[in-house]
Order: structure tokens, then C-alpha cells, then sequence
């Protein structure tokens, strides 16, 4: 276990649906302030495996077989004490039932925030933010509408980021922090204020939306095509910008405590490649996802 890395501050951050070939083609200095992108599978489909894994330490694993932090390969950054013995184990060897239950148990202030609705704690059935002794929530009610035309809108305060300075306020006013970060403005409709509706983007989105609902192609449900595809792409990246942006006014606030940081996908989204669209199902663009780990510098 590196022990420097044990006792440091963290942030993990989870940039939800977020492909990795969006983050090739978007310009993001803050992330890459970090380290190298490294291209990772992720261990779930969709929110909710993807992250009840990654509440455990099992990270999205780099496809090169390592993480880098500060140019150091590891096997990975954490790695629970229940896992089968490897010769070069985790960074950080998690001895609870969950990061969060780790860090607490060290004395950490352990803070969520999140966006989708799986992070809604007003929902009985949502497990996710009961793991946090303190849970922020921006995103719309999990129990409201869910019929396309009520789902594409125009997002600013219900976006995680766009309360950072909030977050870094409360991680500050700890001793050590573990604060965890869910941002939904990459998730469909990909909106942010980087990436506004049009008349265009509005139709095609309520058309992707009951493509999703769907599951599989039905009859008079016209597919997404190629220049179609590109609107979407350009929205998740332009979104994607935006949450660099926002991480780096993060960064900024909490940089002199060198906090270990670690951003990645939960998963990918399909934009109808074999024919499919949405996450949920084990396609490469599903489950592959983009993963930074570095400690922050002054």
C-alpha cells in the first residue's frame, strides 16, 4: 500500500454516459492536469452497478493494464481486502465495506453530490446516496414524468458542477475530506450552459429519448442517422468542456491540500451503433470510458 497516497484528501468524480471518444476530441486542461487520458472498462452498464462497484474501489480498469498517478504505474488505486490476492494489490487497500465507510472510519468528512436520479435519496429505492453520511442532490425528482418532451430541457443550477464552490467550501472546512462528485450534464439530453437547446437539438433528442425507451427498433421509430449522430456527439462534448471548466474552479479552491483526485465514466452511450441506443447493454461504446487519476499540484 503506498501510505502517502493512503492519508491524502480525495475527490472522485464520475462524468456520467461519458464516452471515451468524446474526451479525445474535447479540449479539457484541467482533467488533463491530472495525467494522461487512459481508456478504461468500466464495471457496469449503466449508474447503478457501475458505481455500487466503484463504491467498492473497483475503479473502470485501464485497458494497458495499469493506472498511472504522478507517472507511477499501479495495479489500481484501491483494491478491497475481500478481493482475490494479486502480487501487486492497490494503491490504497480498502478495509470496509465501501470507500466511503473506509475514509469515515479514518476520521475523513465524507461528502456526495450527484445529479441523475439514481442519486435521489427522496426515492425509497434508491441505495446509492444512503451510503453518504452527508448527500447533496441537484437533478429532477427521480419520481417525476419521465415522458420524453418533460426530459429535454435546458439544465444550469440542477447540474452537480455548477455548485462547486459550495462543495469546495464544505470539503475545506474539514480536517481530511473524501467528497464524491456525480455530474449529469454529459448524461442524455447532454444539455448544459455550453450546450443549449435548439429547435434542431430539442426534436432529435425527444426522438432519441423514445429510441432509448424502446430498447430495441420498433416500427415508425426512424433511426438516428450519421449527421444526426454528430449533434449529439458535439453536445456530450461541448457538455463535457463545460465540466473541465467547472472541475478547474474545483481544483483551483482545493489545490494546496494535494487531494488525490480520480474522474472517470460510469459508462459510455450508444448513438445507435447496431442499431441500439442508450447504455445498458455491453457494447464497446457502453463500456468503455475515459479515466484520469492524479494528485493535485500548486
Amino acid at each position: 500500500m503506498d501510505l502517502e497516497l493512503a492519508t491524502r484528501d480525495v475527490v472522485l468524480v464520475t462524468l456520467d454516459s461519458c464516452r471515451y471518444d468524446t474526451a479525445c476530441a474535447a479540449r479539457l486542461p484541467a482533467l488533463s492536469s491530472l495525467g494522461p487520458l487512459q481508456r478504461a472498462e468500466s464495471p457496469g452498464t449503466y449508474t447503478l452497478p457501475a458505481h455500487a462497484a466503484m463504491f467498492t474501489g473497483a475503479l473502470p480498469r485501464p485497458v494497458q493494464g495499469y493506472v498511472e498517478i504522478e507517472g507511477a504505474p499501479l495495479s489500481s488505486v484501491w483494491r478491497s481486502a475481500a478481493a482475490r490476492p494479486r502480487p501487486q494489490d492497490g494503491a490504497i487497500a480498502v478495509v470496509a465495506p465501501s470507500l466511503m465507510d473506509h475514509y469515515a472510519d479514518r476520521g475523513y468528512r465524507v461528502l456526495g453530490a450527484g445529479g441523475v436520479t439514481f442519486f435521489d435519496p427522496a426515492h425509497t429505492c434508491n441505495s446509492l446516496p444512503t451510503r453518504f453520511p452527508q448527500f447533496r442532490y441537484f437533478g429532477r425528482p427521480a419520481a417525476s414524468p419521465a415522458d420524453a418532451a418533460s426530459r429535454v430541457v435546458d439544465r444550469d443550477a440542477s447540474l452537480t458542477l455548477a455548485h462547486v464552490d459550495e462543495l469546495a467550501e464544505e470539503c475545506l472546512q474539514a480536517e481530511r475530506f473524501f467528497c464524491f462528485i456525480n455530474c449529469p450534464c454529459t448524461h442524455i439530453p447532454y444539455t448544459s450552459p455550453a450546450a443549449v437547446l435548439t429547435e434542431e437539438s430539442a426534436a432529435l433528442l425527444e426522438r432519441l429519448y423514445r429510441l432509448h425507451d424502446a430498447s430495441s427498433p420498433r416500427p415508425g421509430h426512424r433511426p438516428i442517422d450519421t449527421a444526426e449522430a454528430a449533434v449529439l456527439r458535439r453536445m456530450q462534448r461541448r457538455s463535457l468542456e463545460w465540466a473541465d471548466t467547472q472541475l478547474g474552479r474545483l481544483f483551483a479552491q482545493l489545490t494546496h491540500r494535494r487531494p488525490l483526485v480520480v474522474v472517470c465514466g460510469d459508462h459510455g452511450e450508444e448513438f445507435g451503433e447496431w442499431g441500439r441506443y442508450g447504455h445498458g447493454h455491453p457494447h464497446p461504446s457502453v463500456t468503455t470510458v475515459p479515466l484520469w487519476c492524479g494528485v493535485l499540484d500548486r
